[in-house]
């Protein structure tokens, strides 16, 4: 009998239960909840876009479909801030000061938090302006840092965002997901050795998660290493065997290596899981093609 799991209440993750801590974002696990005041939730969006900044091989888009798995790339935070109403005025000018003067560190989570929530809306402007707030705030807080990194790589901004992952990491190396946010945006940049070294990091940290197999796998090839991407691509499979985008991302790396019959395998594969996918017809010309030339 599989034994039994529970959804981090942080970010999204299944999780064996009898763990103390998620495996994925390192919080205390517990179940899933809805709570009065909202804390300070990450940014959603780990497994949107996937394999941004990695190769797309011999014409075929290769994607990781970002709905199919929805779990956020961010350490969550479990502060719960907001800003608490102003009072009424007191008697004395001094205690009038005191009350309406902002408290920095309440500032700062509140920025952090609009900027969160103006992401999910969809107002990317003002998302940036409030996650750059809230590090202008408090320098050394990995989360806005990482948030703010986030947003920017999702707008194309990488070469901006890398300063704000790098120092997100060096403040909490032992996050993976500040590691694997960095090593994506290092792959946007098309930097694949930093990138390699990020996604290789990201793997130590959390083992079982494919998507920072899969991930590593493009960034080794993309970088010439075809002999490790072939064994991570492996692992991203043996991790998630019902991921059939990976299959085609793995024949074709097997196809690059000259294993044709292998490739064919892989392709087969991706059809038996996908066998009304907009991509399946020319799936199976390349197969066909492939079948006759071996």
């Amino acid at each position: 009998m599989a034994a039994a799991a529970v959804i981090c209440a942080a970010c999204g993750a299944k999780v064996k239960s009898g763990r103390v801590k998620c495996l994925r974002c390192g919080e205390p696990l517990v179940a899933r909840q809805e709570t009065a005041a909202p804390p300070s939730r990450p940014i959603p969006w780990t497994m949107v876009g996937v394999a941004s900044g990695c190769v797309v091989l011999a014409g075929l888009a290769v994607m990781l479909a970002g709905d199919r798995q929805s779990s956020p790339s961010t350490t969550p935070t479990v502060v719960e801030a907001s800003r608490e109403p102003h009072g009424p005025a007191r008697s004395t000018t001094s205690s009038s000061r005191q009350a309406t003067a902002p408290d920095p560190a309440s500032t700062a989570v509140s920025d952090l938090i609009g900027g969160q929530q103006a992401y999910v809306s969809g107002n990317i402007d003002a998302s940036v302006q409030q996650l750059q707030a809230a590090v202008d705030a408090n320098p050394n807080d990995p989360r806005a840092l990482n948030d703010l990194g986030q947003v920017l790589v999702r707008t194309g901004r990488a070469r901006e965002a890398v300063a704000y992952l790098d120092k997100a990491v060096s403040l909490k190396p032992d996050s993976w997901a500040y590691q694997f946010n960095r090593a994506r945006a290092y792959g946007q940049l098309q930097q694949w050795g930093q990138a390699v070294d990020g996604y290789q990091v990201a793997a130590r940290l959390f083992p079982d998660d494919y998507a920072t197999q899969y991930n590593l796998a493009k960034a080794l090839q993309a970088s010439g290493d075809l002999s490790s991407a072939l064994t991570a691509y492996e692992k991203a499979i043996e991790l998630a065997p019902g991921q059939s985008d990976f299959q085609l991302s793995y024949g074709l790396a097997l196809e690059t290596a000259n294993r044709r019959q292998d490739a064919a395998a892989a392709y087969r594969r991706y059809l038996e899981l996908e066998p009304d996918s907009p991509q399946a017809e020319r799936v199976k010309a390349h197969l066909t093609a492939l079948e006759k030339a071996t």
